[in-house]
């Protein structure tokens, strides 16, 4: 079932943007609106994992990320959501945590489910181009993920960053600045207050069909410390498709339910997923 709907989601989504495409061609000629539209590019991505047995997982992921320049200006667009369910069969247990027998003296056994992620994310960064190399820029964003007890986090920044190098090989960035971060927490006090901001984005062509990619971005203040590492390698199928093997871990201190055992400071997640080029 699960591979019927992702496979019924990829077909309309190629639908869509084939008849948005037709549309906006049509209709830019007769008027400004189709305009706004041009020149954005980027990338998409979707992967999905289903299993059953002894217990039953399934989860899903996806990503956009969008850019387009205006002179000297860059506007980066970016979201992504990854949700996760399980179900595990346990014995269950009294007030005391012995096992609970049933009237033929077995252990009773239920089912428990639950989300093991619901993570949404958009953000949003303009860059303004002092030179060819150095620039000033923006950040606003926004997540929630309450399996991992955050209600709702916000972040502003502003800060400069540096491109050492972009060529056909690859480029690599790293930014720098300071802001302001709101999170506020399923249980638990609010964690706020003003924060440091480091970025790093590294990308190199190994071959013509293999790149491999390296992301970091962390914020540090009094209350939180927050860091997140991006690693993938992604192998292309044909000029709009990629096969993409990623990792991603993340560490948010003082952020844990103290009721929930499995609620910690870190998570991390290994996906498979197919990348289109926009």
């Amino acid at each position: 079932m699960l591979k019927k709907s992702i496979t019924g989601v990829l077909v309309a989504g190629a639908l869509s943007a084939s008849s948005l495409v037709a549309a906006q061609d049509t209709d830019t000629e007769e008027s400004g609106f189709g305009t706004m539209f041009q020149g954005w590019q980027g990338t998409a991505s979707l992967g999905a994992t289903s299993s059953s047995g002894n217990s039953e997982a399934s989860n899903i992921n996806g990503a956009i990320r969008l850019s387009k320049t205006v002179n000297r200006w860059e506007h980066l667009v970016f979201g992504s959501v990854f949700k996760g369910t399980s179900s595990i069969v346990i014995n269950q247990t009294d007030a005391q945590g012995e096992t609970v027998l049933g009237d033929d003296g077995l252990p009773q056994r239920i089912v428990v489910k639950g989300d093991n992620s619901d993570r949404i994310a958009l953000g949003y960064q303009p860059k303004f181009y002092y030179n060819e190399k150095t620039y000033f820029f923006g950040l606003l964003d926004w997540e929630t993920d309450e399996p991992s007890n955050i209600d709702s986090a916000t972040r502003q920044v502003v800060g400069v960053g540096h491109r050492f190098f972009a060529d056909e090989s690859g480029f690599l960035t790293a930014e720098i600045g300071f802001g302001n971060k709101n999170t506020d927490l399923v249980v638990g006090d609010d964690v706020n207050g003003g924060i440091g901001y480091l970025g790093v984005n590294y990308l190199n062509h190994i071959t013509e069909e293999v790149t491999f990619n390296a992301d970091l971005r962390t914020d540090f203040g009094s209350d939180n410390t927050f860091v997140e590492l991006g690693l993938g390698v992604s192998f292309k199928i044909s000029d709009k498709l990629a096969f993409k093997v990623a990792h991603f871990s993340r560490s948010n201190s003082d952020l844990s339910d103290g009721a929930d055992p499995l609620v910690g400071d870190s998570e991390s997640v290994t996906s498979m997923n197919l990348v289109f080029d926009i």
